[in-house]
């Protein structure tokens, strides 16, 4: 068929990939920040949508918004300026949106607080997508960035990572297609990347991540990888016979992803210092008001300006117009004095030049009269050896119970997937739907034992309760 040879070019030498394999295979693309991973992903997927081609993709960054500017996307998100509300939009609805209506639908929970939540809704997307796919037979691809956050090489898998892996394992007959993304490629499952039919790796620094190249590329590449120019990469496809160097083209919609500039940041003068006088950053505010004071042409007059002009010169004339107060010079403090002398100095309140003023100034809260010193002066302070006694046995005490109901939590995690039929801890005591009920294994004799346990103990705790009442 004429339609299963279409390429979409993705540099500007000419450098094209089947259309088939990137939306029904499993894909990889990998690069430190800066590399032009991000870039590489929009110049695939622009191509794609330039074609007709729908696609699913759930961005971490909001690096994919400015898609909506060129194509019709379907954003959706959790704040202002989304097409739908993340939270309210049913999986279903998304995925009309994919297989029915033939349209692009980004999920981005760069503002999601919920996450867990968000997880939850792209896992029932991805699970019916998976489901309707089998009947529909569409050529569809996921793309999902930063894929190390769902398929950690280490910790163990969620039910989105579990359904991540299901795809990458069974997608390609029902024709759902994934690509994964990430900066360290050392942090992803390495059963994810062992079902990829094509890997893109861009400049990568870390012993780790290098280690990965020179595993499945060799260890020329992994040593040449550190010094690949940005854009520049390495891909490895089923559909090539070598390892070929790719200089990506420059994708055509704006780039969301690019760290802010120096130039879009506001700046002050920070390097003033208060004079002897007390003032604060008298130099700067001074600069401050020449830049911004307006330019009068030579002839003209303005009111406005003789009389700021007037009046300095009348205050360096030291006419009587002049307020005595604020001609008075600070108080100096007696180096003779105490420090309680000192103290009640410094807090107490400069009366003004007029005697009559002295009883009508408010008296300072920081004074040390002991007789306006407020009784709350008399708690301890912080620096107290009691007080920090027991502030070192609450960390403690916080520290082991953190510690006890971590194991706890954890034991009952094993037990649960010991029931189950799984290898290690699920991150989820809720129902792992994302498994065929057939491939799972049979309750071992342990987790029986530990069930009627549990049960057991609860029936006890119920039974003490009801005589206890």
């Amino acid at each position: 068929m004429a339609g299963e040879t279409e390429r979409i070019v993705v540099s500007d030498d000419g450098l094209s990939l089947p259309v088939i394999e990137v939306l029904t295979g499993r894909g990889a693309i990998f690069g430190k920040s800066g590399s032009g991973k991000s870039n590489t992903a929009s110049v695939v997927v622009e191509e794609l949508l330039e074609m007709g081609f729908p696609m699913l993709i759930v961005d971490i960054e909001g690096e994919y918004a400015t898609l909506t500017e060129r194509y019709e996307v379907v954003h959706i998100g959790d704040g202002d300026g989304y097409d739908h509300p993340l939270f309210e939009v049913d999986p279903g609805q998304i995925v009309d949106f994919c297989l029915d209506q033939h349209r692009p639908v980004i999920i981005d929970i760069s503002e999601v607080l919920e996450i867990e939540r968000a997880e939850r809704v792209i896992t029932d997307t991805l699970q019916l997508l998976f489901s309707r796919e089998k009947h529909e037979n569409k050529p569809f691809l996921v793309l999902v960035e930063e894929v190390h956050e769902f398929l950690p090489q280490q910790g163990g898998l969620g039910d989105l990572g579990e359904m991540l892996i299901r795809i990458a394992k069974r997608g390609r007959k029902r024709g759902l297609g994934l690509l994964g993304m990430s900066q360290r490629p050392a942090s992803v499952d390495k059963n994810f990347i062992t079902q990829c039919d094509w890997l893109v790796f861009h400049r990568l620094t870390w012993e780790n991540d290098t280690r990965v190249v020179k595993t499945i590329l060799g260890k020329e590449y992994a040593e040449d990888v550190k010094d690949l120019a940005t854009g520049s990469a390495y891909l490895l496809a089923d559909w090539e016979e070598t390892v070929r160097e790719v200089r990506f083209r420059a994708k055509k919609t704006a780039d969301a992803g690019n760290t802010p500039s120096l130039s879009t940041s506001e700046r002050r003068d920070l390097t003033a210092t208060g004079e002897a006088d007390g003032s604060t950053g008298g130099a700067a505010l001074e600069s401050q008001e020449e830049a911004t004071a307006p330019v009068v042409e030579e002839g003209s007059e303005d009111p406005a300006l003789d009389t700021e002009i007037a009046e300095p010169e009348a205050a360096a004339s030291g006419s009587d117009s002049v307020d005595p107060i604020e001609a008075d010079p600070p108080p100096v403090l007696d180096e003779s004095a105490t420090e309680e002398d000192t103290k009640t100095a410094i807090t107490e309140p400069q009366t003004a030049s007029n005697p009559n003023q002295a009883d009508s100034t408010p008296e300072r809260i920081g004074s040390t009269d002991p007789a306006t010193r407020d009784e709350s002066d008399s708690d301890p302070t912080p620096d107290d050896p009691a007080v920090e006694t027991l502030w070192e046995l609450g960390q403690f005490v916080t520290f082991v119970l953190a510690r006890a109901i971590g194991s706890l939590t954890y034991g009952v995690r094993v037990a649960y997937a010991r029931l189950m039929g799984h290898s290690k801890p699920a991150d989820r005591l809720g129902v792992l739907s994302v498994e065929d009920p057939a491939s799972r294994s049979r309750p071992s004799r342990f987790a029986l034992r530990i069930f009627g346990v549990l049960v057991l103990i609860i029936g006890l705790l119920i039974v003490f309760a009801l005589f206890g009442l």
